[in-house]
């Protein structure tokens, strides 16, 4: 680029041009920039995207917590049913659930009357008789008035309550009742 309007510019042919007629040619002497206005528009517009993102994580974290507790809450029921199933064929009158710790469920189960037994399972699925670390609380209800059989000592229709948290009151705890019906023959 030549500079002419400075004599010093027409005797070089390879030189730096001058600063001023640089920037002249550019569009004057202000340099493009952003304003503090725009950074503080876009600052605000980033933090409100951020944010919203950030409040959908609680959500998803709680749907997440839900969903493993009504899995664990089926599995739990399918394990008590499983148990009585098994035995109610040779011990309708005196169906023993073995517990995780090795120990059977007292009193046994009477399938041939209506009775409730109450038992605990931990965060995984393990069932026992204690409270203490217990994270869902199992209701076993029998009802020897099953609808549609006429002998109360060869079927019973078997409620499965489970409640979680286990420690906390009745009005705090969500439930799923599983019901089945479990015959002699």
């Amino acid at each position: 680029m030549l500079c002419y309007s400075h004599d010093s510019a027409r005797r070089w042919r390879f030189f730096l041009p001058c600063m001023g007629c640089w920037l002249k040619k550019r569009g004057g002497y202000s340099k493009k920039a952003f304003s503090l206005l725009e950074v503080v528009i876009a600052l605000g517009v980033i933090t409100v995207g951020i944010v919203g993102v950030l409040a959908v994580f609680p959500t998803a974290l709680q749907t997440g917590h839900s969903a493993q507790d009504e899995t664990r809450a089926a599995h739990i029921a399918q394990s008590v049913f499983g148990s009585l199933v098994a035995q109610a064929p040779s011990q309708f009158s005196n169906v023993q659930i073995r517990l995780s710790d090795g120990v059977t469920l007292s009193p046994s189960i009477n399938l041939t009357t209506s009775s409730s037994y109450t038992l605990y399972a931990d965060n995984d699925g393990q069932l026992t008789n204690s409270a203490a670390n217990a994270t869902y609380l199992i209701t076993i209800y029998t009802n020897n008035a099953v609808p549609g059989f006429t002998d109360p000592a060869s079927a019973n229709q078997v409620t499965v309550r489970v409640a979680w948290p286990a420690n906390a009151p009745a009005a705090n705890q969500t439930f799923r009742d599983y019901v089945r019906i479990i015959s002699k023959y």
